[in-house]
């Protein structure tokens, strides 16, 4: 019985030794994919850190894409860049003063898109049109 009792301890420290192993592995993998300074004179990050800045970035990234997504669905509209942005669309909080680029000096909407990609873009209502 002490032998079974002693294999049981064992199998129970070993599958607590891999889940520690485990928990400590995940932040290396945050840490690994959320920019902040990997130089060797820069101590690696405590796990709480690792996970508030993995947190903060996420909502950086959230915030960013549906500033983006804002100013997809606005140039949907059929606006021209030459109209002022609402400063609600503005990037970061930006003028819409910022840019200076008159709609008239503009190729067409599907020009545009094919233009570049060669392709009419999914994220445009009007390339799906004929030019």
């Amino acid at each position: 019985k002490p032998k079974e009792q002693r294999s049981l301890r064992l199998s129970i420290n070993a599958r607590e030794r891999r889940r520690m192993h485990d928990l400590n592995d995940a932040p290396d993998g945050l840490r690994s994919v959320i920019p902040y300074a990997h130089s060797p004179s820069v101590r690696k990050l405590s796990k709480i850190a690792t996970l508030l800045l993995a947190k903060n970035y996420i909502l950086m990234q959230a915030q960013a894409l549906e500033e983006m997504r804002r100013l997809v669905a606005y140039l949907n509209q059929g606006q021209t860049l030459g109209t002022s942005i609402p400063p609600g669309l503005a990037p970061f909080g930006q003028s819409a003063a910022v840019y200076p680029f008159t709609g008239a000096a503009l190729p067409s909407c599907p020009e545009k898109c094919t233009a570049f990609a060669g392709a009419a873009s999914g994220l445009c209502k009007h390339c799906s049109e004929k030019p």
